[in-house]
C-alpha cells in the first residue's frame, strides 16, 4: 500500500513566536496529516544552526536547535506565566526573522530554563551524555568568552579541548552551561512528546542527518584529529560539489573534509553515536549527500586558504563498505533513505543498492529529457514533487521557458495518463504534479507543504550554493480539515 506524506520543517509552522516549533501548532499538523490519510511527516535537520541559520550547517552533530522549543508547553508545565508568553510574541509573518527570534525568543527560553533548574538536577543528564553534551557546553561558553565562534582564533591555550579544561570551565561557569544543558533536556522532552502523538495518528517521522559539520563546531574543536586541518586548525580541504544543475561553478560549502581512514580507526564512533541518538526520535532517517559517503568532492585550500570556487576539486572515495558494515551491525536498514541526488556513478549506485537503501526521485527532474515512465519507477523509491533545495512547484514551472522540453513532456504525459485534468499551467501544476507522484509506481511520495498550497517561488525554502536569506518560509495558519 502506498505511504504518503508532506516535507514541512519545524521552523515553518505557524505560531505566536516568531519561529515554529514542537508546541501546539506541531500536533494541529499531526491532526491534519491523520485527518487528510498522510503516514508520513518529513522534517529537516534538528541540530543547532550554523552561519546562515542552515540546518545542514551544524554547530553540533547531536545538539538541538534550542529556538525550536515550545514556550507554551513551558507555561503549561508552570515555568513562563501568560504574561511572559504575551509580552514575547512576535508577528505571524511568512519569513522567519532570525535576529528577532533569537534575540526575543532566546530570552523567554533562558528564563524557564533558569526556573526549571530549581525543579530538576541536571548533573545527571550531562554526565549521561557527557561525550557530545560537555564539548558543547564549553564550546559554547567559549564562543561567548573569546566574542567569536571560531575557535581557531580563541587563545592558544583554548584551541583544544579537554576534560580537564570542561571542569575548569563548570567549575567557572556552572549557571550558564547548566542553562544550556537543561535546554537541551527540555527540547528532547518535548520531541519525545511530539512523536508519541504521531504514533497516536499513526504517522511515521523522517528525519534528516546532514553528513557534514560547520568548520565553527564543538566536534571539529573537539576531534580535530577526525578532520583535515592543519596543526593550526586551518582547513586544507573543504567539502562541496562540482559544477550541476543548481550552480554552473559547484557548490563550495566549506565543511571540513573527515579523514575517513581515522574515522574508520575509531570505529566510526561520531556516526554510530548521532545514528543512535536521533533514531530514538525518527522512524526513518534520511542520509543527507549520500554521495558523500561513497565518494565526496574534495577541494584543496592552498596556503590553508579558502578557494574562490568548487571547480577544482577532485572525487576521493571513502570507505563505505566498512561504514556500512559497521551502521548495518547497529541499525536496521529499513530505517535509512539515501539522498542520493546530485552526480551519481556506478560506485555509488552499487553502493545504494547492495545495502538494500531506498533512493529519492524528484519529479521536477523528470521530464526535461523525455517523458518519463513514471507508473513503472521503482516501488522502493521515494518520490517528490521537489525538496527543500528546489524552487517550488508553481514557481519552478512559471521559471520553464515556453518552448523548455520539459513543458513539452509534461504536456504529453498529460494527455496520456492524466486525460481528465485537462494541459498543466500555472493555476493546476502543483496539483498534478501531486498526481503524478501519486500514480507512480514508488510506494512512498512526499509532497512539500509549498506545493500542497500551491504556492509560487517566494515560498522557497532553499537556494543553494548561497548562504544568506534561506530557511525563512513560514505558514502563517493552521491546516484546516
Amino acid at each position: 500500500m502506498k505511504r504518503s506524506g508532506i516535507l514541512l520543517h519545524i521552523s515553518s509552522l505557524p505560531g505566536a513566536y516568531g519561529i515554529g516549533d514542537l508546541g501546539p501548532s506541531a500536533y494541529d499538523f499531526a491532526d491534519f496529516l491523520q485527518s487528510k490519510g498522510y503516514n508520513l511527516w518529513q522534517i529537516l535537520p534538528l541540530n543547532h544552526c550554523g552561519y546562515g541559520n542552515s540546518p545542514y550547517n551544524p554547530i553540533s552533530a547531536f545538539a538541538f536547535n534550542r529556538y525550536l522549543i515550545s514556550p507554551e508547553l513551558l507555561a503549561a508545565q508552570g515555568y513562563l506565566s501568560k504574561d511572559e508568553l504575551k509580552e514575547s510574541q512576535l508577528p505571524n509573518t511568512d519569513s522567519l526573522d532570525f535576529e528577532t527570534v533569537l534575540k526575543v525568543k532566546g530570552r523567554l527560553l533562558d528564563l524557564a530554563a533558569s526556573r526549571m533548574l530549581s525543579d530538576v538536577s541536571i548533573d545527571q543528564y550531562i554526565e549521561a551524555n557527557q561525550w557530545h553534551l560537555k564539548p558543547y557546553l564549553a564550546y559554547c561558553v567559549l564562543s561567548r568568552l573569546q566574542n567569536t565562534p571560531s575557535w581557531y582564533n580563541w587563545s592558544e591555550g583554548l584551541r583544544h579541548y579537554s576534560e580537564a579544561m570542561f571542569d575548569r570551565l563548570y567549575a567557572e561557569h556552572m549557571p550558564e552551561m547548566q542553562q544550556i544543558a537543561v535546554q537541551q533536556m527540555i527540547f528532547e522532552d518535548q520531541l519525545g512528546k511530539l512523536k508519541k502523538k504521531l504514533l497516536q495518528n499513526n504517522i511515521s517521522l523522517i528525519g534528516d542527518l546532514p553528513l557534514y559539520l560547520s568548520y565553527e563546531s564543538s566536534e571539529v574543536w573537539a576531534h580535530q584529529e577526525w578532520f583535515d586541518l592543519d596543526e593550526a586548525g586551518n582547513r586544507l580541504s573543504v567539502a562541496g560539489v562540482p559544477p550541476d544543475a543548481f550552480s554552473e561553478s559547484g557548490q563550495l560549502w566549506g565543511n571540513p573534509i573527515y579523514k575517513w581512514e581515522l574515522i574508520q580507526e575509531s570505529c566510526f564512533e561520531l556516526f554510530l553515536r548521532r545514528f543512535e541518538i536521533i533514531l530514538k526520535y525518527f522512524d526513518l532517517l534520511r542520509l543527507d549527500h549520500f554521495i558523500g559517503y561513497v565518494n565526496y568532492w574534495k577541494i584543496n585550500c592552498p596556503n590553508a586558504k579558502l578557494p574562490e570556487s568548487a571547480i577544482n576539486g577532485a572525487w576521493v572515495r571513502a570507505c563505505p563498505e566498512a561504514f556500512f558494515d559497521a551502521v548495518l551491525t547497529r541499525f536496521s536498514k529499513e530505517v535509512f533513505i539515501a539522498e542520493d541526488l546530485g552526480i551519481l556513478n556506478q560506485d555509488v549506485c552499487q553502493v545504494r543498492d547492495s545495502i538494500g537503501f531506498p533512493g529519492m526521485i524528484i519529479l521536477q527532474f523528470c521530464f526535461e529529457e523525455s517523458v518519463p515512465d513514471v507508473p513503472n519507477f521503482p516501488p522502493e523509491r521515494f518520490i517528490y514533487t521537489g525538496t527543500h533545495d528546489n524552487c517550488t512547484t508553481r514557481g519552478w514551472w512559471n521559471a520553464l521557458p515556453e518552448n523548455s522540453p520539459s513543458r513539452l513532456n509534461m504536456a504529453i504525459f498529460c494527455k496520456r495518463y492524466l486525460p481528465d485534468i485537462g494541459l498543466p499551467n500555472e493555476e493546476n501544476i502543483h496539483l498534478i504534479m501531486a498526481e503524478i507522484a501519486r500514480i507512480s509506481g514508488c510506494q512512498q511520495c512526499i509532497i512539500p507543504m509549498q506545493d500542497i498550497l500551491g504556492l509560487d517561488e517566494d515560498a522557497r525554502m532553499n537556494i543553494p550554493g548561497t548562504a544568506l536569506g534561506n530557511w525563512q518560509w513560514r505558514m502563517t495558519s493552521p491546516c484546516s480539515d
